[in-house]
C-alpha cells in the first residue's frame, strides 16, 4: 500500500516535468473556484500553480509589496523565474484583492500567452448566481475566440463525469478517515490531495481507485480512539505542521482547506444544462472567508467537526491573509461556545518559524491529551 501512496504523491512531485512531456496544451490556475471542467472540455490540461519551487521572492515583493500573502508571492516568483513558460495560459479568480493584483502584475510583467480573470461575486443571491453564470459563459467565449477551439455540450459532460469521479474517490478516502480504519498519515493525506490538482487527472483517478480498494480490503480498526484534529483556514501546504500535530499522538483526520475538503466536496449535477451546472457548483462553494455569508462557513465547519468526531481545531492563517485573519475571531468564539478548543497558527510558506509553531502545537494538544 505504501508504494501505491508513493505513486500518487509522485504525480505532484514530478508534475512540472510530466506536464512538459505531455503533448497537449496546459493552463494553470491558482484558485479552487476555477472551473476546471471548462478548461478540460476546451482540450487543455488544467493544473494548480502552487508556488512551491520559489526560493526567492524579492523581485515579486518589489512588484507586489512584501506585506503580501506569501503563497501569491511564491506563485509570482515562479512565474518571473520562467517556471510556467511551457503553459498556454493562466486563469485567475477574483477571490481577494491580492489575487487581483497578482493578475495585473502577472499579465503586465510576465505577459503569458493567454490570461483570463474570472469575476466571482461575494454575496449568495439569485442576481449574483446569474452574474456568475454569465462570467462562465464569458470564459467559454474567451477560450473559443483565443484558441480557435469549440467547447461542446458533450465535451462538457465528459469533463463533468471525469471530475465528479475524482470527487467521489476523494470522498471515499475521507469516509475512511471518518471511520478511523486507515493507516494513512496526515502528511500522506495532504500530499494525495495535492496530487489531485497536478493535472494528470485520469492517471490520478486510476491510482487512487486502486489505493482505496486496497485500503477498504485492509481496514485497520483502532483499539483506542486517537485525539482527532481538524485543520482549517487559508492556503495550507505544510507537511511539517501536520507532522508536528501527529508527533503528539494526535491524528489529523480532516482538512477544511483548499488542499482538502474545500476542493472536492459535492458534485456537478450531470443531468442539468452543463454550463449552468458547472457555474452553480462553483458558485455554491461558499466556505471561503472572502464570501459574505459567515454563518454558512461556520455551519459547514461545525458539520465537519461533528461528522469526523473532532476533538480540537488548528486554524492556520498565512501572514498578511487578511480575509482569514479577520474571520478567525468569529470562528473561534462560536467554536468556544460549542466546546471545541481552537489554536490559531500564523505562518508563511517558507515556515521559518516552524520550531515555535511546533512548541505551541505540542503544548496545546498535550494539555488536552495527557
Amino acid at each position: 500500500m505504501k508504494e501505491m501512496v508513493e505513486r500518487i504523491v509522485e504525480l505532484n512531485v514530478s508534475r512540472l516535468d510530466a506536464l512538459k512531456a505531455v503533448d497537449k496544451p496546459k493552463i494553470g490556475w491558482t484558485s479552487i473556484y476555477t472551473p476546471e471542467e471548462i478548461l478540460y472540455a476546451a482540450g487543455f490540461i488544467p493544473f494548480r500553480i502552487m508556488g512551491n519551487t520559489a526560493s526567492n521572492t524579492s523581485e515579486a515583493g518589489a512588484l507586489l509589496g512584501n506585506n503580501y500573502c506569501s503563497y501569491l508571492l511564491n506563485c509570482l516568483g515562479e512565474g518571473m523565474n520562467g517556471v510556467y513558460e511551457f503553459t498556454d495560459g493562466i486563469v485567475f479568480v477574483d477571490e481577494c484583492d491580492w489575487r487581483k493584483r497578482l493578475h495585473e502584475t502577472w499579465t503586465h510583467q510576465i505577459q503569458p500567452k493567454y490570461s483570463f480573470f474570472l469575476e466571482l461575486p461575494k454575496a449568495l443571491n439569485p442576481v449574483s448566481r446569474d452574474y456568475f453564470r454569465m462570467q462562465i459563459r464569458r470564459m467559454i467565449e474567451s477560450l473559443e475566440q483565443h484558441f480557435g477551439c469549440r467547447i461542446t455540450e458533450e465535451s462538457l459532460r465528459e469533463a463533468i463525469r471525469l471530475f465528479n469521479e475524482t470527487r467521489r474517490l476523494l470522498q471515499r478516502m475521507h469516509d475512511l478517515r471518518k471511520q478511523d480504519v486507515t493507516s494513512l498519515t496526515g502528511s500522506e493525506l495532504l500530499n494525495i490531495m495535492k496530487s489531485s490538482t497536478a493535472g494528470m487527472r485520469q492517471q490520478y483517478n486510476q491510482e487512487l481507485s486502486l489505493l482505496l480498494s486496497a485500503m477498504e480490503a485492509q481496514r485497520e480498526t483502532k483499539k483506542t480512539k486517537p485525539h482527532k484534529v481538524l485543520i482549517c483556514g487559508s492556503y495550507f501546504d505544510h507537511d511539517n505542521i501536520v507532522d508536528a500535530i501527529e508527533q503528539t499522538g494526535a491524528k489529523v483526520v480532516c482538512m477544511d482547506i483548499t488542499n482538502g475538503v474545500k476542493y472536492f466536496e459535492g458534485e456537478v449535477d450531470e443531468h442539468r444544462d452543463p454550463v449552468e451546472a458547472i457555474a452553480d457548483y462553483y458558485f455554491d462553494k461558499a466556505t471561503c472567508a472572502r464570501m459574505f455569508e459567515s454563518d454558512i462557513r461556520l455551519n459547514h465547519l461545525i458539520k465537519l467537526i461533528d461528522e469526523y468526531d473532532i476533538d480540537s481545531v488548528i486554524y492556520f492563517s498565512l501572514k498578511f491573509c487578511d480575509i482569514y485573519s479577520m474571520d478567525y475571531p468569529y470562528i473561534q468564539s462560536k467554536l468556544s461556545e460549542k466546546g471545541t478548543p481552537v489554536l490559531l497558527v500564523e505562518g508563511e510558506c517558507s515556515m521559518t518559524n516552524i520550531e515555535s509553531i511546533r512548541t505551541r502545537i505540542h503544548t496545546f494538544l498535550e494539555t488536552m491529551m495527557y
